[in-house]
C-alpha cells in the first residue's frame, strides 16, 4: 500500500475511534451498564459514566500509537521490514485496538482517573503542536502563491491574495460583531465573554499591522495579509467556540441549544486533529532523506538489462521513507489524548452526582480555548518580531 493510502487508513481509524468514544460519552450507562467498573459508577452520574468510557478508549488509541512510534524508531529506508508494517498489517492493528478497547474495561476505575492527568498535559502539548504547524502552514501557503504571483504575467494569483485575506479578515468581523450581540449584551455579568472579545480584536489588530510594517517586512519577506488573515480567522474562531462552552444562559442564549453546538465543536476537533497530524508527516517529509538523494540514482545509472530488476530493487530498497513514522505516531498518539479532554469538558475527574450530558461545555472549556487563541496570535507575532530581535539568526527554516 502506499504512503498516502496508510495515511488514510489511519486517519479513518482515529475517526471511528473518536465516534466510538463519543457514543460512549453519552451513552455509556445504556449500552455498558453490564460491565462491572460500569456499574460502580450507580449514583454518580453521567460523568462517571461517559468521562471515564472516554478516557478508556482514549487511553488504548494513544498506547496504540505509542506503540507503533517506538518499533518506527530509525526507519529512514522502505527496506527496512519495519516500513511495512506502518502501511500494512491492517486485521493485526484492528484486532489490537479491538481488542485493547475490551481489555481496558478490566481495568479499575482509579487508573483512568490519574490518566485524565497525563491527557491534560499531553493535550496542551498537542495544542502547542497544533499552534506551530498552523503559524508554519500559514507562512508556507503565503510563500506558495507569492512566488506564483512573481512567476505570473498576470494579475490572477495577486487578486487571489487579496481576496482570500480580504474574505477571511472580513469573516473574522462579521463573527465578531455577533459575538458582541449575542455573548456580550450583559457587560456587568459577562465581563469576561467581553473581555475575551476585545483582547481578540487588540491581537488581531496588532499582529495585522505589525505584518505590513516596512521593518518587520524588510527583516522578513515572508510576512503579508494572507498570514494576519488566516491566523486571525482562527483566532475568531476559538473566540466564538469558548463563548459557546460557556454554561452561563445569560452570556450564552445558545445554551438550550449546545448540546448540537457542542458535537459540531468536538466534530471541528477531530477535523483539526486530522490535519495536524497529515500536516506534520507533510512537513516531516521534507526534513527526511535529503542527504541520501544520490543513493536514488544507483539502480538507474545502471544500463545492464539482465541487472535491471536487481538494481530496480536495491533502489526501492534504499529509497528514504516519504516521511517521519514516529513522529507521524506521537503526534496522533497526543491527538487522541486531546480529543478525550474534548469529549470531558477538559476535566480530569468527574464529579459524584454530577449529571451534565453536553460535551465541551463550562468554564475549563471556555478559558483553553481563550488562552489558545492567545497563544496562537502570539506565536505569530513572535515569527514577525524574531528575525528583528536576532537578525543573525537564520529564520528560513
Amino acid at each position: 500500500m502506499s504512503a498516502v493510502g496508510g495515511r488514510i487508513i489511519y486517519a479513518v481509524l482515529f475517526f471511528v475511534v473518536s465516534f466510538i468514544a463519543w457514543v460512549f460519552r453519552g451513552w455509556a450507562n445504556q449500552i455498558l451498564d453490564w460491565i462491572p467498573v460500569i456499574k460502580a459508577c450507580d449514583g454518580e452520574g453521567t460523568i462517571c459514566f461517559g468521562a471515564l468510557s472516554v478516557y478508556r478508549v482514549s487511553f488504548v488509541l494513544a498506547v496504540f500509537h505509542l506503540f507503533m512510534a517506538v518499533i518506527m524508531i530509525g526507519v529512514k529506508y522502505r527496506g527496512d521490514f519495519r516500513a511495512g508494517i506502518q502501511d500494512g498489517w491492517w486485521g493485526v492493528k484492528v484486532i489490537l485496538l479491538v481488542a485493547g478497547t475490551i481489555g481496558a474495561f478490566f481495568i479499575p476505575n482509579v487508573f483512568f482517573e490519574y490518566y485524565g492527568w497525563v491527557a491534560l498535559c499531553a493535550s496542551a502539548v498537542f495544542v502547542l503542536v497544533q499552534l506551530v504547524f498552523l503559524v508554519d502552514f500559514a507562512h508556507s501557503w503565503a510563500e506558495n502563491w507569492i512566488g506564483k504571483m512573481e512567476e505570473s504575467e498576470h494579475n490572477n494569483w495577486w487578486y487571489a491574495l487579496l481576496g482570500t485575506s480580504g474574505f477571511m479578515f472580513v469573516l473574522s468581523f462579521i463573527v465578531t460583531v455577533i459575538m458582541f450581540v449575542y455573548f456580550g449584551n450583559n457587560s456587568t455579568v459577562c465581563g469576561k465573554n467581553v473581555a475575551i472579545i476585545s483582547i481578540n480584536i487588540a491581537m488581531c489588530v496588532l499582529l495585522s499591522a505589525a505584518s505590513i510594517h516596512p521593518r518587520v517586512q524588510e527583516a522578513n519577506p515572508r510576512s503579508g495579509l494572507l498570514q494576519a488573515a488566516l491566523i486571525s480567522a482562527y483566532a475568531t474562531y476559538l473566540i466564538f467556540s469558548a463563548n459557546m462552552s460557556d454554561d452561563n444562559t445569560t452570556c450564552n442564549p445558545w445554551q438550550s441549544t449546545t448540546g448540537a453546538a457542542s458535537n459540531i465543536s468536538v466534530l471541528v476537533g477531530v477535523v483539526f486533529t486530522i490535519l495536524a497530524v497529515v500536516y506534520a508527516t507533510i512537513s516531516a517529509a521534507s526534513n527526511i532523506g535529503s542527504y541520501e538523494t544520490e543513493r536514488l540514482n544507483v539502480g538507474a545509472q545502471n544500463s545492464d538489462e539482465e541487472a535491471h530488476d536487481e538494481d530496480a530493487k536495491k533502489a526501492h530498497a534504499d529509497e528514504p521513507v516519504p516521511y517521519s513514522y514516529w513522529k507521524f505516531h506521537i503526534v496522533f498518539a497526543l491527538g487522541a489524548m486531546y480529543i478525550a479532554m474534548l469529549m470531558t469538558d477538559w476535566s480530569t475527574v468527574y464529579s459524584p452526582g454530577h449529571d451534565n450530558p453536553k460535551v465541551d461545555s463550562g468554564l475549563a472549556a471556555f478559558y483553553v480555548k481563550a488562552i489558545t487563541s492567545w497563544l496562537a496570535s502570539m506565536m505569530y507575532i513572535w515569527t514577525l518580531m524574531g528575525p528583528l530581535m536576532f537578525p543573525d539568526r537564520d529564520w528560513t527554516n
